[in-house]
């Protein structure tokens, strides 16, 4: 019994459907992996600006720098050192 040409059709146009429901879906997911991508990118070049402004701000040239400007603060003469002692008898 040969097959009607209503299935023939039938089954091509589900055929059809399903290539290009496929190939949406792959160039959705290369989209969102080319975006992924550059997110990450600019993460990991944020990443590396803040680890060397991690360097820069404890060199402490930078922060003796900081604590004149922001608060003021002067170094001290060794003469004005206090050592505490933590032991009690």
């Amino acid at each position: 019994m040969p097959i009607p040409i209503f299935r023939i059709i039938f089954l091509t146009a589900i055929l059809a459907f399903g290539v290009v429901w496929i190939r949406i879906e792959v160039n959705r997911s290369g989209r969102t992996i080319g975006q992924l991508q550059n997110e990450v990118e600019v993460k990991e070049a944020r990443n590396q600006y803040l680890k060397l402004e991690i360097l820069r701000l404890s060199n402490p040239e930078n922060i003796s720098k900081l604590a004149k400007e922001k608060f003021g603060l002067q170094p001290i003469s060794p003469s004005k050192v206090v050592v505490l002692n933590g032991n009690k008898k």
